[in-house]
């Protein structure tokens, strides 16, 4: 063989080399992108399939809730008609003109759940303290009830309970100068088996105050001659 061809067979033999790598690498790249797509395509599957999880436990626990607010409505039905009836109206009417019936003892907790608060945004400072005491001084409560249109502010607690020999109330007064409010729970005697309220000797319905909360959390409420009776 002469050199030309020897020289030429070497150069036939690097490009079928070539070609045979290149096709190689061609090979290897697809192979690789496959795997590629392949791991990424059960990684999505694998994340679907959480996905899909945690929606079916999403639904699930919906379902229980939705069960457990329709029980919910089911057995509060009752009391939703009651709070809305012509005798819890006439309740708030009555209760609406009677803002004597509010404690005197909540009304001045009132005035210290205020001073409380006054007190928490000052400096703690002579300068301060001493501003805040006078503030305090200016503080006077003038409590009333909503008007009766409104029906979120008296609601009943046990309307319809027969063998109760009272009914229970929640009320909140306001005070609209101050921004303050006091919540009530009153008990109102009442004539069985009619179940009328009871009158007092002005012919008015008895509210007993029971417990408060004019900002410092729920107090029992004696009233004045149950304290002196102790």
């Amino acid at each position: 063989m002469s050199f030309r061809e020897d020289v030429f067979a070497k150069i036939v033999t690097y490009i079928t080399v070539a070609v045979l790598l290149g096709a190689m690498l061609v090979e290897a790249f697809v192979i690789y992108m496959e795997r590629r797509e392949q791991t990424e395509l059960e990684a999505q599957v694998a994340s679907d399939q959480e996905t899909i999880n945690e929606l079916s436990g999403q639904t699930h626990s919906l379902t229980a809730k939705v069960e457990e607010l329709q029980e919910f409505q089911d057995n509060w039905e009752n009391f939703v008609i009651l709070a809305d009836s012509e005798f819890c109206q006439q309740m708030r009417e009555d209760l609406y003109s009677r803002p004597e019936v509010i404690p005197q003892e909540a009304e001045e907790a009132s005035i210290l759940a205020e001073e409380a608060d006054a007190l928490g945004k000052t400096d703690d400072t002579d300068e301060g303290e001493i501003t805040a005491e006078e503030e305090s001084a200016q503080i006077t409560a003038d409590f009333s009830f909503p008007s009766p249109d409104d029906k979120e502010w008296l609601l009943p607690l046990n309307l319809g309970n027969k063998p109760s020999v009272e009914y229970l109330f929640y009320a909140r007064a306001q005070d609209l100068e101050r921004d303050r409010y006091i919540d009530l729970l009153f008990e109102v005697p009442v004539d069985r088996p009619d179940g009328d309220p009871l009158l007092d000797e002005d012919g008015q319905i008895i509210w007993e105050c029971l417990a408060y909360d004019a900002g410092l959390g729920w107090t029992l409420y004696m009233p004045p001659e149950e304290e002196s009776d102790g």
